[in-house]
């Protein structure tokens, strides 16, 4: 069997580059639904339908045989027939047989009027259960557990039991051909196998053709074929699609499928109902591969031995499901079981087609059927009929194109080739005459239709030279082969042309491919747009790409009138701007320490190139100039320090009187007065900063240090105090004392600075 042909109808859209849409229903549409049968079980049916009657029986615990009509409705009871197993018609169905095991006898019922018209006595004990109509006779398989065997009743009534030669340790199950014959067969459940038993009738003689046991562990049903050549013999636990011909019961070719089921009939022409699935019923052909249809008998019912059964001209198949236990029997009703379901799939090769593009839109085929031997396309006749705003009731393709059957395309397909119209939808209508046993399908398919944006890529240099020149390339991309349609337009955007200027239009090559060619004139950043405009079948799409121009770098500075200041001081700032092409304009900024930088003042260089602003400075300020660029020089920024230079005061604490020293004037202090105090203030004072104090004596002809105090913090008031005891120091001897500010290492507002030397003498004892 070949495995494409049972790929879901998506898989094989797939296959067929298709866009699969589902046709009409599958084969359950045309199964009744369930109708439940007024009988507690069920154990065989016979269809009559010459008379319009469906026979129904229950086995044991019922008391009579159900009669309904082919629909399963008007159900009526022929009474008095208790424990009715097996049924089976006359070969002209005049008469309905009936098994009666525990009567141990078989009726024989009019179909005319459904009333019994002979019982016949099969012996004490026999147990008839199944039955079959074979070379004119009737036969039974009767008999308990281990013991069985065949018997007949002739035309005139009579019953002859032990009619094979042969012994069977069951009860056999009997089957024969679906319209007269003389083959018979019979088959039980002997262990792990079953063993059959195939025989000719011909009146009430019965010679055995062939016995053999087969590998079935769970015989409950079996069936001869239409021809009487073959059996089918189905199982659940080790399902097969072997068949077995009656002759001499070998192996002879395949079914097309397996039968796992427990239950088989065949048709008087040859098909076969069978299950291969759970919860359902499959109708297949005598000869070939696939199936007709399914039929599902809806959970948890499953199928019973002997539940499936054909009308005598093959035109409906009844399925019976029963519940776990055998009850709750509900009939199904299949109508036209020999004509499969066939599913169209169909598409356009290109998703989404844009307005005006070619197509080539596909129709396949899904069916669980086969194709014969020798067919390269499904058989039968395909319409197509195109739907646009042109023709909006429709345009039938004269012919479409066919492709053979192939693994991908199983059925074969239809295509079409096209464009697609420029407004409005486009839809085609795919109708399937059937044939044989293939039934008719119809489908329209909608194939949008609509305006997509392709993909655009650039490619451009990162730098370019200005007057130099560059070329940016661009690709636009379609998914599929597109309609050459509209124009890419270019605006370029730079510092001389701030909201763009249009620079026309470029060709665009049949792979979509694109070059502009461009010569800058202007420095800095140049942004190429390229738009696509989309024509009449596409949208639009942008893409951008920036080159940075190069630009000179103009001369610049930035001056002060001095490198440190005190504190208020006016400090005069100069920028100054060499040559540049169509822009002098400057700005001066000023940054004071810890803050944050302001604008001192902007304009225009001067006729010197000068820009001129002055600043008081309280705290280190950092002054820039900047120079915003223009068409042909860069932007450019400068900087340059200043510092502010804190003015610092000493004084000592109560020198008794001062004297000179050559041309140095010394403070006089007398070892009475005990501590020499030394204040020092630092204006302006800054958090962090800190004070050391140094104290040098002369001797040997020098300074020499004589004492130090290192890095002290200021007093809030931005004071320090030192102070030393006087007799620390050589009486007459000279000495001299200053301090250092030191400002913080972080966000320093002024540089250190050094107080001036303060000279001192001490002199022993007091005053006088």
């Amino acid at each position: 069997m070949k495995p494409a042909r049972f790929s879901p109808p998506t898989a094989v859209a797939l296959l067929l580059g298709l866009t699969t849409v589902i046709g009409p229903g599958a084969a359950d549409s045309y199964a009744a639904s369930g109708v439940p049968l007024p009988i507690a079980h069920f154990a065989d049916m016979a269809v009559d339908a010459p008379h319009g009657h469906l026979f129904v029986s229950g086995g044991a615990g019922t008391d009579g045989i159900l009669v309904t009509d082919l629909d399963g409705g008007n159900p009526t009871t022929i009474s008095d027939e208790p424990g009715a197993t097996g049924l089976a018609l006359s070969d002209d169905g005049s008469v309905l047989y009936a098994a009666l095991p525990g009567q141990d006898a078989i009726a024989a019922i009019s179909t005319n009027n459904l009333t019994e018209s002979a019982r016949y006595d099969t012996g004490t004990g026999t147990r008839p259960d199944s039955l079959a109509v074979a070379g004119g006779t009737l036969w039974f398989g009767y008999g308990t557990e281990g013991a069985g065997g065949i018997g007949s009743v002739d035309a005139a009534g009579t019953v002859t039991v032990r009619q094979d030669s042969g012994s069977w340790p069951v009860p056999p199950m009997l089957a024969t051909t679906p319209t007269p014959s003389g083959v018979l067969a019979a088959a039980a459940q002997t262990g792990d196998t079953a063993a059959v038993v195939t025989y000719r009738a011909q009146g009430d003689a019965l010679s055995r053709q062939a016995a053999k046991a087969l590998p079935v562990p769970d015989l409950s049903d079996f069936a001869v074929t239409a021809d009487g050549q073959y059996l089918a013999v189905p199982s659940w636990v080790n399902p097969s699609a072997d068949r077995y011909r009656t002759s001499d019961l070998a192996v002879d070719g395949r079914f097309a499928e397996a039968v796992a089921s427990k239950a088989v009939a065949v048709a008087p022409d040859g098909t076969l109902a069978g299950c291969g699935c759970t919860y359902a019923v499959r109708a297949l052909p005598g000869t070939g591969e696939g199936f007709y249809n399914e039929y599902d008998y809806e959970s948890p019912l499953s199928l019973p031995a002997h539940g499936l059964a054909w009308s005598p001209d093959g035109s409906r198949l009844y399925i019976v499901g029963v519940d776990a236990s055998g009850g709750t029997p509900t009939l199904r009703t299949a109508r036209d079981p020999e004509s499969t379901w066939v599913h169209l799939n169909g598409g356009s090769t290109t998703t989404p087609l844009a307005p005006g593009e070619a197509y080539a839109f596909r129709t396949g085929f899904h069916s669980p059927l086969d194709l014969g031997a020798g067919e390269s396309l499904i058989p039968g006749t395909v319409r197509i009929t195109r739907y646009d705003a042109a023709d909006p009731d429709g345009a039938l393709i004269p012919d479409p194109t066919t492709t053979r059957a192939d693994a991908a395309d199983f059925f074969g397909s239809y295509h079409v080739a096209g464009t697609a119209p420029l407004s409005g939808p486009l839809s085609f209508r795919v109708d399937y005459s059937g044939s044989g046993h293939y039934g008719p399908a119809g489908q329209t398919f909608d194939v949008p239709v609509a305006k997509y944006a392709p993909t655009m890529a650039l490619t451009a240099p990162s730098t370019a030279g200005r007057a130099a020149p560059t070329t940016v390339t661009g690709r636009l991309t379609w998914p599929h082969a597109h309609v050459p349609t509209g124009a890419v337009h270019v605006v370029k955007t730079d510092p001389a042309h701030t909201s763009g200027s249009s620079l026309g239009t470029v060709p665009v090559a049949a792979d979509g491919t694109f070059a502009f060619h461009d010569t800058p004139q202007v420095g800095g950043a140049n942004t190429y747009a390229f738009t696509y405009d989309g024509g009449t079948s596409y949208l639009p799409v942008t893409a951008s790409a920036k080159v940075q121009v190069s630009r000179a770098t103009p001369s610049l500075s930035v001056t002060t009138d001095a490198k440190s200041y005190r504190s208020g001081a006016t400090v005069k700032v100069t920028a100054h701007l060499g040559a540049t092409y169509n822009s002098r304009s400057l700005t001066l900024y000023d940054q004071p320490a810890g803050k944050s930088r302001t604008q001192l003042k902007s304009g225009k260089a001067d006729a010197h190139g000068n820009l001129v602003a002055s600043y008081k400075v309280t705290r280190n300020t950092v002054f820039s100039a900047a120079f915003t660029g223009d068409y042909r020089y860069a932007p450019r920024t400068v900087t340059t320090s200043t510092t502010l230079t804190p003015a610092v005061r000493t004084a000592t604490q109560s020198p008794f009187t001062t004297t000179r020293v050559g041309s140095t004037t010394y403070q006089v202090f007398y070892k009475s007065e005990v501590t020499m105090g030394f204040n020092l203030q630092v204006t302006p004072r800054q958090s962090g900063g800190c004070t050391t104090v140094y104290l040098e004596h002369y001797y040997s002809g020098a300074w020499h240090q004589a004492a130090s105090q290192t890095c002290v913090p200021l007093y809030s008031d931005g004071w320090y105090g030192y102070a030393r005891s006087l007799k620390l120091y050589t009486s007459n001897d000279h000495y001299r004392i200053r301090g250092h500010y030191t400002p913080p290492a972080k966000d320093a507002q002024t540089t250190g600075v050094w107080s001036q030397w303060t000279y001192l003498t001490v002199r022993p004892g007091s005053p006088s």
